[in-house]
Formats: structure tokens, sequence, C-alpha cells
């Protein structure tokens, strides 16, 4: 059984997902770090025109590279540098068109986003002792940190480092997490203001659920087909053990994991649950704001408009809107009436649990 959450690691350094014994984690960009610096290559203007994702026709360049006496593949497609020692040849077809699917899914699902400037860098070794190597390359300060973790990746000023995490040929917890992290790759390179962590999560798990049409290479994304999150809100429900929504918001994910590893995926499952809401509950009824929440994200104008908001003013959160934690996204875009609110997003919740 495959199961999901995220903790935070010296809050806003770094986010750590754990899946089953798996980790995935993202590191914030320093301030005043260019996101983009670490990746290769700027783009052109518009896409080549033999690109079609519906079709799984993605231009791919496939080279030699070598990770030290590692020897590996690099795969360039118009919107990604992806390095690889993986010599799975069915995965190795499926990624360049997973990645862009993806990306193209991250642009439009929600919100009318901007494509990258530059190509994202993907990194993807083969086992955890090349993935380590990597790590103590890009962060010799937090290497050892990450060496505890379990399974899974890391992703940081727009650059993912992954490894493969499947039994040998299979590849669905490996594209989830490639999922997942991408969302996050995407927002470090394209968005100015950085999005609270309830809904950053909450989007990257929104965006884990996947299947693979009848020609095994372009991924259907199905935001309620992720049995593990589903589960751990109904395990929470059936409990008696769900986390109320201001604490939801106000905390960080590492409190959560004080708290032991099931209060963490509770915390997943819940921010999972709030964003499908967000997005699809109620008949639709705040996927508008939340397109808002993500366009204004994307060009820099939703601090600005959270410092002037007359609800989150009335909560005297003018001075904390450059928080990742709070409810102040809620109150600026969705509603000043949190208690209501909850109780919708608890009903809509309910529904979608197993």
């Amino acid at each position: 059984m495959r199961r999901t959450g995220l903790v935070q690691i010296g809050y806003a350094a770094a986010l750590v997902a754990i899946l089953g014994v798996t980790g995935c984690a993202t590191i914030e960009p320093a301030p005043g770090t260019d996101a983009d610096a670490v990746s290769a290559g700027a783009l052109p203007a518009e896409l080549p025109p033999a690109m079609d994702i519906h079709t799984g026709e993605v231009p791919v360049t496939r080279e030699s590279w070598n990770f030290s006496s590692y020897p590996g593949t690099r795969l360039s497609t118009p919107n990604y540098a992806i390095h690889t020692t993986i010599k799975y040849e069915r995965f190795l077809a499926r990624l360049p068109v997973f990645v862009e699917c993806s990306l193209d899914r991250y642009r439009t699902a929600l919100a009318d986003l901007p494509r990258p400037r530059r190509r994202l860098q993907t990194y993807i070794f083969r086992d955890r002792r090349q993935w380590s190597a990597k790590t103590r390359q890009l962060l010799p300060d937090q290497a050892s940190t990450f060496e505890n973790l379990g399974r899974g990746g890391y992703t940081t000023r727009g650059t993912s480092v992954l490894y493969y995490i499947d039994w040998s040929g299979r590849d669905r917890d490996t594209f989830a997490i490639t999922a997942h992290e991408g969302w996050h790759q995407y927002t470090q390179t394209c968005f100015r203001n950085p999005l609270p962590i309830w809904l950053e999560e909450g989007i990257a798990t929104y965006m884990e659920g996947y299947r693979f049409r009848r020609d095994m290479v372009v991924p259907d994304f199905q935001p309620w087909n992720n049995w593990e999150r589903s589960r751990a809100l109904g395990d929470a429900i059936r409990a008696k053990n769900l986390i109320p929504l201001r604490e939801l918001l106000d905390e960080s994910p590492q409190k959560f994991l004080s708290e032991g590893k099931e209060r963490l995926l509770v915390y997943y499952a819940q921010a999972w649950a709030l964003t499908r809401f967000l997005a699809d509950g109620d008949d639709g009824r705040y996927r508008d704001e939340l397109a808002e929440v993500l366009s204004d994200a994307a060009a820099g104008r939703m601090i600005p408009r959270l410092a002037r908001a007359p609800a989150v003013l009335a909560y005297g959160g003018k001075s904390r809107v450059t928080s990742r934690t709070g409810p102040w996204v809620i109150l600026g875009y969705f509603t000043s009436d949190l208690v209501a609110f909850e109780q919708q997003y608890l009903a809509y919740a309910r529904s979608i649990a197993r």
C-alpha cells in the first residue's frame, strides 16, 4: 500500500513528502535567487509545430550523458532537459511525454498560467546511491537530512532530483512523484509570489492522480484517482481525527510530523481534499477564485491584493500576508466566513473519502 504525506523542515526551507517509506522534498529558492538560474537553455516564444501532447507527439533529442562514472541519457524536449541513468526503455519512452503533458496540465487545469522561460532541469537516477551523490553535490549542507529519508526526491531552485522507486520495469510511483515534484518545479520557476504551503502542497497532490491511456504513452490526469489520499482522509474521518481548518491553514507540516507520521498523512490528505473542493466542489463555486489566486501569484499580484483585502485587514493580517501559513488567501479570495466555509469543505471531504 502506498501512503503519501509531506513535512516541512526548517520552516519554509524544505518540504519533504513521505510516500510509504518514500520522501519528496521542495527546497525554496533563497531570497534574491533567480529560480531560472539552474535551468538550461532559453526557450523560443512558440512551441514547435510538430508537438502535440494529446497524441504523444513530443520532439525529443536523445544523447549520451554521464553522471560521474555512471552512463546515462539526456532527453531534451521543448520544455525540459531530463538527465537520467535509468535504462528501462519503456520508462524512457514514456518520460518525455509524461513531463510535457504534466506541464500542460499545470498551466491549464486550474488557470491560464505562463510557460517557463527556460527548460526545466530534471534528474532521475537509477538508484538511491546515485541520487545521494547528486544531493551531496547540489546541497552539501543538507545532504545528511535527505539521506535519512525513504524513497523519493526533492526540488530546489526549479530543479527536480528524483530516483526510480518502483520494482524493476514498473513506473507507477516514479511517475506520481515526478508529477508532484513537477508542480513545485513549475511554481519555483514561474511564480512571482509563492503560494501558501497548504495550497502549494494541495495542488501538488491534486496533480498526482493519473492513468495511462490504452496507447500506454499519453497519461490521463485524474485528481480523484488517488487512493492513498482518499483512504487517509477516510481513516481520519472514521477516527474523528480531522485537523480543524484554521489549524490546517496556520500550521506548518513540521508541526504535524512532530505529532507522528499518521497525523502528517492526514494533513496532506486534507490539503488534497481542500484543493479539490476549491477546484471542483459545490458545482465549481470557487473555481474562478482559485484561478485568480494562481494567476495573481504567477504575476506577482497576490501579495498586494491580500494586503488591501477588507477581510484580511479585519483579521489583522496585513503585516502577515507574506507568510506562507495562515488563512489570508481564503479570506482575500474566497470568503470572509471561515466557519461556513469549513462546513462546506468538510461536507465535500466526506463525499470523496474512502
